[in-house]
């Protein structure tokens, strides 16, 4: 059982607004175990819409479009579906009655181009939309469904959750029970990770298997679909037991589960306390370990030392350091890190240090450079790394590899 959304209107593809509505559409769809496999967006050209309504009336069991349902000239919705269908335009006196009562109510004067939004292909199921002038339609033919949505969020989001997700539920009562799994990774790139379980997704054809980088860590989603919840549930269970095999500690939550709080977690539970010393990161790792609620329990503080003289005033950074080898260097990361500890009396220091770019690297220290320590009260361990991409990417990839390191540190 598959569906289709066809968002519709200039505005989406001259980039003038962002096309919120396909994202909620699915999601809601989603949970009445509907799986989306097409998304289009159409201009303001009856001839592209009818095209694109008849090749997903080809395709898809269940059509939902959004937008062009509006008075003016270039809404064509409803024309659209009537000539893709080959049905007449018919007026529907309920549209017209709550038209004229919605626009009387807000003393609006009623326009000819108003009735327009009357007119439906004939056979629709009229759906009138207390949230605003045009209604929306649920068609039937050929064992199909074409739901026209209005492309006003506010109205969308009101009119699919109320209208046609019921009607979709009493239509398809024997859908197949979906159940979702997101495997979060960290320490590993796409490709690689890919490659290591290579394998196991070609084994698994009766699994929907993806995977998606994402700026915070890279997931792993499993989706299963059987005939009771209870099969679907044993099908992830199984899946994520031999992921698990495959990955180790790679693995470092699921679902909801973040890096930070998945530390947080583990730094409470061993009664420990942290502090972060950070030159290039600029305070983001700090940001980061404080967005998860409950973070005092275990985290000092930071210094955002960045530069030489902070770097040795702050956190006393022996300034022979800072001359011999300079700020962007492992021995400068390893007195950052233990200089935190000391200062922030924390069981744990972490110290960054690194050139963001997009200028100060050299052939001997490139942009990108940036080398993290982790210091406890016996040793201090030192990562180095080469990161790519821009300033901002390069700053964000620094505080979750430095979170990262953490997480492997207390695992072990």
């Amino acid at each position: 059982m598959n569906a289709e959304i066809i968002s519709i209107g200039n505005e989406i593809l001259c980039g003038n607004i962002i096309d919120t509505n396909a994202n909620y559409i699915i999601k809601k769809l989603k949970e009445i175990n509907l799986t989306v496999q097409h998304i289009s967006a159409v201009g303001d050209e009856e001839e592209e819409l009818v095209a694109q309504l008849r090749q997903a009336f080809q395709r898809s069991r269940i059509i939902i479009t959004t937008g062009g349902l509006g008075p003016t000239e270039d809404d064509i919705t409803f024309q659209s579906i009537a000539k893709a269908f080959g049905l007449k335009l018919v007026k529907y006196p309920e549209a017209e009655e709550h038209l004229i009562k919605t626009l009387t109510n807000i003393s609006i004067a009623i326009a000819p181009s108003n009735l327009k939004q009357t007119f439906l292909p004939e056979g629709s199921h009229c759906i009138l939309n207390p949230y605003g002038t045009a209604p929306a339609l649920i068609l039937e033919k050929e064992g199909r469904v074409v739901a026209a949505l209005p492309g006003v969020p506010l109205e969308m989001k009101h009119l699919l959750p109320e209208q046609i997700i019921p009607f979709l539920q009493k239509k398809f009562p024997n859908l197949k029970q979906r159940e979702s799994k997101i495997i979060r990774t960290s320490g590993l790139g796409e490709s690689v990770l890919n490659d290591k379980i290579k394998t196991f997704i070609l084994s698994h054809q009766d699994l929907n298997i993806g995977i998606y980088a994402t700026p915070e860590d890279i997931q792993i989603q499993l989706n299963a679909l059987a005939d009771t919840t209870a099969e679907a549930k044993t099908m992830l269970d199984e899946a994520t037991k031999q992921l698990k095999g495959l990955l180790g500690d790679y693995i470092f939550g699921y679902d909801q589960d973040s890096l930070e709080g998945v530390i947080g977690d583990m730094l409470r539970e061993k009664g420990l306390t942290l502090a972060v010393a950070e030159s290039c990161t600029g305070g983001m790792l700090g940001e980061m370990i404080t967005a998860v609620p409950g973070s005092s329990d275990y985290f000092k503080g930071g210094i955002i030392s960045y530069s030489g003289e902070i770097k040795e005033k702050l956190l006393e950074v022996p300034a022979i350091l800072l001359r011999e080898f300079g700020e962007v260097s492992e021995p400068v990361a390893r007195a950052m890190a233990e200089g935190v500890r000391k200062k922030c009396n924390s069981s744990l220091g972490i110290g960054i240090t690194g050139i963001a770019g997009p200028a100060g690297g050299s052939p001997e220290k490139p942009v990108g450079l940036v080398y993290i320590a982790l210091a406890d009260d016996k040793q201090t361990l030192i990562q180095k790394y080469q990161l790519q991409r821009e300033r901002q990417i390069i700053r964000l990839r620094a505080a979750r590899r430095a979170l990262n390191m953490l997480r492997l540190y207390l695992i072990n």
